[in-house]
């Protein structure tokens, strides 16, 4: 894999992608901390023979600027 080169193949389409993702995943609601109101949390856990591993989240009730 040392002699693979991305360069060749990244394109501004992708670049396009990875910023937008980037932005999705910083910004809010995504990253906040935790509620200790009673909002439920969630485990999400996968492993397999060599590893194991797992996500906590919550469920919050977003209420948009509208009321909704």
């Amino acid at each position: 894999m040392s002699s693979f080169k991305v360069v060749p193949y990244w394109k501004i389409e992708h670049t396009c992608a990875f910023l937008g993702l980037k932005t999705a995943i910083t910004s809010r609601p995504v990253v906040q901390g935790p509620r200790y109101n009673g909002s439920p949390f969630v485990l999400i856990s996968d492993g397999c023979a060599e590893e194991f591993t797992g996500v906590l989240s919550q469920k919050v009730r977003m209420q948009t600027p509208q009321g909704q």
